[in-house]
């Protein structure tokens, strides 16, 4: 059997030695003879490259030696430490005293001035002694190292992270580390660019430092830019990405200045950073119908559901349970024990509305839950198989073990019947007198939000608030004391805090509450802010909203059925902006989140109090208005493009204009009561613009007047 050596015996001499006679042999040869291995050296040379060889092999038998641990008797004897150094010298100059080394400065023998104490750094690792251990080191093995006077030496500043040019790991990737490589390479290109010709352009045009940006500022822009369109726009990232890489290739000089002024980086550096606390209108990008709140007014009939019947079943109430309905519901339930299944755990439990002998309220606790709803990942065109759907709060898979644990377990009732039981619901009345804004103004349509709490009679209602559309005015900010025991406030979304429930001042509708402090928003420069006010049931709260509402007056809301089924109404004339901004695939009973609806059609960030401040019902009731004006002014839009020249006065009615003449393209002229007379006049007060339409083939058209 053949087989290879691989230099095995190399090392090992030939035990023929000089005798061996094989041509190749696996054994090590040294065929000079001793004397000649340095002829030229002389003896003391070679004497010391045995000594080395024999230093060498000593040091493959033996294992190396560990580094010997200085030990000092007493604490006066330890070498000081480079922080004791650096603190001593600050000392000396925050006292303005002249250092050590300008002082007394010994000697040694050789008259050589030798270096303080102070400011001397031992050597790593220490030279051994010739005593014990325990003797400090020799001064030979200390290096002098002088420290600079100036404290910057000290502390230096520090310097700026350097950020690479590789897309941010997100929860869900929508289309590969590879692709949003590609795209963030192409979007840093067009940012450079622009940069670049920015910086040509100084030469001829002086700008402020803040827009002329560093290479690694300009990393940073698109690194962020791709992550948040990744993030937000995950489904259609591709298209998304490539038109803002196209704007970027498009955009001169002056307008990229524009979109620096935009961006927090840009803004700290000019000076304009705007804090806007939450629960306040976004004045930053508001939203431009191009028309007058009166005419807005006009266009929002036609986004008023015309019939709620459909709706109820997904969960909206159109009329109210009747009082046997509500009866029925509750015998069931007291024949069923108060056993109730856990709305976050899927746990089965009992309650106790009243609690019981041992002072419970609920059993089978502590709740083990996670508290954000399961989510699906995006998928790409290069997934094969099917990917399980995950907590977004912790990243595990549905299934898991929950991470947060609350006290007790929690349910909701699922029926109107069972809702009613509990509070009946009503219609709303009519209101001959409503009440006026707080400006004096007259209420046209009205944009509410409540917050919900767990308690021992289900979820209810703990905040209720409500504004004037579409200015958004606040006409109702109020906590609501619930009708059964807290169990949890659910304050991670509610953004209500216990504290909050104690320290609230009972509400007066006649006293101005609008130095309140928001849960969420506390304004350092209100001179004697004050808690949100309390009413002391959701009746109440009910009572106080429909003095603002008569049945024709357009309620506003997000998912409205669930504000409506808090506080136990039924409202004729609603609109939900889960109506207005459907779900692009699936519709009902799948819906887009606020958060989401805001991000994409007003480019505002709303909902960002996280866990430690929850959400603020002032702020989103004011992001759920506006984007009924998105909607009010497509709808505007639509109208226009119908017929020719379709303008707007206060009036709000609708009429039919038709051709005058042979030709069909006149003008027929309309006269108001008020004397105004001719196309594009105004009446007396020069308040409204008399128009009207007509359409080019010569059929009549509409006019909205």
């Amino acid at each position: 059997m053949v087989f290879s050596t691989t230099t095995l015996f190399k090392g090992i001499p030939c035990p023929e030695g000089e005798k061996c006679r094989l041509t190749n042999c696996i054994f090590a040869h040294d065929l000079r003879k001793k004397d000649e291995v340095q002829p030229d050296a002389p003896a003391l040379a070679r004497e010391e490259q045995t000594q080395k060889i024999a230093a060498a092999s000593k040091e493959q038998d033996e294992p190396p030696s560990k580094r010997r641990r200085v030990v000092h008797d007493k604490p006066e004897e330890k070498p000081p430490s480079r922080a004791d150094q650096i603190r001593d010298q600050l000392a000396e100059i925050k006292s303005h005293k002249p250092p050590v080394a300008s002082q007394d400065v010994d000697k040694n023998s050789t008259g050589a001035k030798a270096s303080p104490a102070s400011l001397t750094r031992t050597v790593s690792p220490p030279a051994k002694t010739n005593g014990t251990a325990g003797k400090p080191a020799s001064t030979n093995s200390v290096v002098t190292k002088p420290i600079s006077n100036d404290a910057s030496s000290v502390r230096p500043k520090p310097m700026p992270q350097k950020v690479s040019l590789n897309p941010r790991l997100i929860a869900n990737d929508p289309v590969g580390h590879a692709s949003r490589t590609r795209y963030l390479k192409l979007l840093h290109e067009m940012m450079a660019n622009l940069n670049k010709a920015l910086h040509e352009r100084t030469k001829t045009v002086h700008f402020k430092d803040a827009f002329l940006l560093s290479e690694n500022e300009i990393i940073l822009l698109a690194v962020e830019e791709e992550e948040k369109i990744a993030t937000v726009n995950g489904k259609v990232y591709a298209n998304v990405i490539k038109n803002r890489i196209g704007a970027y290739k498009k955009m001169t000089n002056d307008s990229w200045i524009e979109h620096l002024k935009s961006i927090p980086l840009v803004q700290s550096k000019l000076g304009t950073v705007q804090k806007q606390g939450p629960g306040q209108p976004d004045r930053a990008k508001p939203v431009e119908t191009g028309l007058t709140p009166e005419e807005e007014l006009a266009i929002l009939p036609h986004l008023v559901v015309k019939d709620q019947t459909p709706l109820a079943q997904f969960d909206y109430v159109p009329t109210p349970p009747t009082a046997e309905q509500a009866a029925e519901a509750a015998a069931a339930v007291e024949a069923s024990k108060n056993y109730e299944v856990c709305e976050r755990c899927s746990a089965r439990f009992q309650i106790f509305p009243h609690r019981n002998d041992e002072g419970q309220v609920t059993t089978n606790g502590p709740c083990r839950h996670h508290p954000l709803r399961k989510a699906y990942p995006q998928r790409t065109k290069a997934d094969t198989g099917p990917k399980e759907p995950y907590h977004p709060c912790c990243q595990a898979l549905v299934g898991s073990l929950g991470c947060t644990e609350t006290e007790h377990h929690v349910f909701k009732a699922s029926t109107p019947a069972r809702m009613a039981a509990v509070l009946p619901f009503i219609s709303t009345p009519e209101n001959d007198e409503p009440r006026k804004s707080k400006s004096g103004q007259k209420v046209g349509a009205v944009a509410f939000d409540c917050e919900m709490g767990h308690t021992t009679l289900g979820m209810e209602v703990i905040r209720v608030t409500a504004v004037v559309w579409p200015t958004g005015e606040e006409l109702l900010d109020i906590l609501v004391r619930p009708l059964g025991i807290v169990l949890d406030l659910n304050s991670r979304f509610s953004g209500v805090f216990p504290e909050d429930i104690t320290s609230a001042i009972p509400y007066s509708p006649t006293t101005d509450q609008s130095n309140h402090t928001s849960p969420q928003n506390s304004d350092p420069n209100l001179s004697s802010p004050q808690p949100l006010p309390i009413v002391p049931s959701p009746q109440e709260a009910r009572t106080h909203l429909l003095t603002y509402l008569t049945p024709s007056t357009p309620l506003i809301g997000h998912a409205i059925e669930n504000d409506l089924s808090a506080i136990r109404l039924c409202h004729p004339t609603i609109i939900d902006t889960v109506l207005c901004f459907p779900h692009p695939r699936r519709g009902l009973p799948m819906r887009l989140g606020l958060r989401h609806l805001a991000e994409k059609f007003l480019q505002r960030a709303i909902q960002q109090g996280g866990p430690e401040r929850g959400h603020d019902s002032l702020e989103d009731a004011r992001a759920t208005g506006d984007l009924v004006r998105v909607r009010v002014r497509e709808v505007w839009r639509r109208l226009r493009g119908r017929v020719g020249g379709l303008e707007l006065w206060g009036g709000g009615e609708f009429g039919l204009v038709g051709p005058d003449n042979e030709e069909g393209k006149g003008r027929r002229k309309r006269k108001r009561e008020s004397g105004g007379d001719g196309v594009g006049e105004h009446d007396e007060k020069g308040e409204h613009r008399l128009t009207e339409a007509y359409l080019e083939d010569g059929s009549e058209g509409f006019v909205v007047r």
